[in-house]
């Protein structure tokens, strides 16, 4: 693995993920006023895309992540992962509020065809609803393994900064 502190990158498997990506914007969402906020300036400032997502397809891929911890998915990582690996990882993630760019995703994970904006707000919305309203235990990530709901929120959180920081409003 090879790192650097400024414009970081890691080398896994021949594969080079660059950590600041041009026109990459840096965020940190301490809670959802603050990334419905964003959302809210992305609609309507317009938006140039640095990664491969339009806003619709992360607010869904965002999306899935709420309702896989409000009511658990089939999906699971293998055992080493979701027991060894995973709360390493997210250990780490909670800790340096960021994730690595470029990392593959299993495929059930990826959102389909980008598609009308103002239903993926609504939809993304009425998620974040349904997360917070939840009582009991979270679901644990299929990946990570067992989250408390705060863990889950925190993830959320972040997760939503690292997608979002792709898009950077044009006005």
């Amino acid at each position: 693995m090879v790192e650097e502190e400024q414009g970081r990158s890691i080398r896994r498997k021949e594969l080079l993920v660059s950590q600041s990506i041009p026109g990459r914007r840096q965020l940190d969402f301490q809670d959802w006023p603050e990334v419905l906020a964003d959302i809210e300036r992305l609609q309507e400032a317009g938006y140039l895309r640095t990664g491969n997502w339009e806003l619709s397809q992360m607010l869904e891929h965002l999306g899935e992540g709420l309702r896989t911890a409000v009511r658990g998915t089939d999906h699971r990582g293998a055992w080493i992962i979701r027991k060894l690996i995973g709360p390493i990882l997210l250990r780490r993630i909670l800790r340096q509020r960021r994730m690595a760019a470029g990392v593959k995703v299993p495929d059930w994970w990826l959102p389909g065809p980008s598609h009308d904006e103002s239903v993926a707000v609504d939809q993304f919305h009425s998620e974040i609803k349904s997360f917070e309203e939840m009582t009991g235990s979270a679901h644990p990530h299929p990946l990570l393994g067992a989250m408390t709901k705060k863990q889950w929120r925190d993830l959320a959180l972040i997760h939503a900064a690292h997608h979002l920081s792709f898009l950077s409003p044009i006005r």
